[in-house]
């Protein structure tokens, strides 16, 4: 079987690091592997003065970028034959892109598999927007389509698609080694990690609402952060001593501090598979988060165990509640980092999601 990964790479990014993840593991186990599978970048060359211009700039800027990469894909193809090709796509004015890319395909007599990278299926299928009638315009032109949450396949289902599948983002190897490098024993005591970037929409300043008045308590914000947002930040805090915005942070520092923080916090509005979560998972966190995207999923409680504390995206109240909680009821506490790690490592090894992958190119070839 002959695979073309068609997907954004690069340092930062949800999309990024699961294409590094699926590439790692299909070089490092090339004589395992059930497929022949080559690599198209779909990274857009960056341009810092973007983002100062118009609407209208950034749109063409980004047309003639997918543009581009259709060409690269139209090329490829014509020099080899492949099965089927696998496109990871983030949405909105991209699936324009996604769907010329669909047209070169099926003119090589290639199957397309599209893999939705976010959240908000079920939000779009509200609104009936231009992004949802362009979705269903994509979905329909694939043979298959692959999301990374429940909700976006009920929403999908019940739009009537019966091509579509559900694949769970993995945890990377690599993550279980760096924690198994930091050993995961004693803890930093009312130590509260969050990790992500520095935006509102990541439930920023609840956490420090929620922390105001828990006492004792020190924050630690490690992520990519512009200056201006952290200056504000710190201002909301009233430049509180026990807040710590560190910033970007590397990979490895990250794991470490996930491994030894009491609680980690990601108060974020809106995700599609997210992996810090999946990362704190296997660090062995007692989590505190909203249960959006497929976090639920990742989190939800079974057979009466119990993986972490979900609350409403924005209620400070929740939050703070959530948060004593975590801190106060060790037995609780305990009981949710033993079943997180036990979980992540059953459900999201990443061999289990290749296998997984693998037989969503077979079935869909097959067709």
């Amino acid at each position: 079987m002959k695979v073309l990964l068609a997907s954004p790479i690069g340092k930062a990014g949800g999309i990024a690091r699961w294409t590094s993840h699926i590439i790692d593991h299909y070089t490092h186990k090339a004589g395992q592997i059930r497929c022949d599978m080559d690599f198209l970048p779909m990274t857009l060359a960056r341009d810092r003065g973007v983002i100062n211009k118009g609407l209208w700039h950034r749109i063409k800027k980004g047309l003639v970028g997918y543009y581009i990469i259709a060409q690269k894909e139209k090329k490829i193809l014509q020099n080899k034959q492949y099965d089927i090709i696998h496109i990871a796509s983030s949405a909105s004015i991209s699936l324009s892109k996604d769907l010329y890319m669909i047209h070169i395909a099926h003119k090589r007599g290639v199957k397309v598999v599209m893999h939705f990278r976010f959240g908000r299926i079920p939000e779009l299928k509200q609104r009936k927007n231009w992004e949802w009638k362009l979705l269903c315009m994509v979905i329909k032109k694939a043979d298959m389509a692959i999301v990374i949450d429940k909700s976006s396949y009920i929403a999908l289902l019940e739009a009537g698609f019966k091509n579509v599948q559900l694949l769970p983002n993995p945890v990377a190897p690599k993550v279980i080694e760096v924690a198994e490098r930091h050993v995961i024993g004693e803890r930093e005591e009312r130590c509260i990690l969050f990790v992500g970037h520095g935006i509102r929409t990541k439930g920023i300043y609840e956490l420090v609402d929620a922390c105001r008045n828990i006492p004792n308590v020190k924050v630690k914000m490690l992520g990519a952060i512009l200056d201006s947002e952290k200056e504000a930040l710190y201002k909301y805090s009233d430049h509180a001593d026990w807040l710590n915005i560190r910033g970007e942070t590397p990979y490895e520092e990250v794991i470490a501090e996930m491994c030894k923080c009491d609680v980690f916090v990601l108060p974020t509005y809106t995700e599609g598979f997210p992996n810090v979560i999946l990362e704190s998972m296997a660090c062995g966190c007692a989590i505190v988060t909203t249960p959006v995207g497929a976090i639920p999923e990742m989190l939800e409680e079974e057979d009466g165990k119990h993986y972490g504390i979900m609350v409403e995206p924005r209620n400070v109240e929740q939050l703070k509640g959530a948060i004593e909680k975590m801190l106060s009821d060790v037995d609780f506490k305990n009981e949710c980092r033993a079943n997180v790690q036990q979980r992540v490592n059953e459900r999201y090894n990443i061999d289990s999601v290749w296998r997984q992958m693998v037989d969503i190119w077979s079935e869909t070839i097959a067709q």
